[in-house]
């Protein structure tokens, strides 16, 4: 592949750099998260440390507002590229009524 192979694939450097920046932030909400579970302060954690990039790759393959996802635990990635934010997850984690997925089931 050439260097600017990202382009045939229809993707552009601003792409490459949301994707990244989605990797590592969902790597950083994950770490978190883990030593939040590690310190007794949450119940339950998944890790996804791992599969950012394959979650990003397929993230960025649907449309927004047209293609529909069912993420579970692990989908940090997935979730952050579809809007959600590191506040939603950790409501989630912490089992808040403002969590957006459950209302914090």
């Amino acid at each position: 592949m050439t260097v600017n192979s990202y382009e045939e694939l229809g993707l552009s450097k601003q792409d490459l750099i949301a994707m990244f920046e989605t990797m590592v932030r969902a790597r950083k909400i994950d770490e978190r998260m883990w030593k939040l579970n590690r310190a007794g302060k949450i119940p339950f954690v998944v890790s996804c440390q791992g599969q950012e990039a394959a979650q990003v790759g397929a993230a960025f393959a649907l449309e927004k507002g047209i293609d529909y996802i069912l993420p579970y635990y692990r989908d940090v990635a997935v979730v952050l590229h579809f809007g959600q934010t590191a506040r939603d997850l950790m409501l989630s984690a912490f089992a808040k009524a403002e969590d957006p997925n459950s209302g914090g089931r």
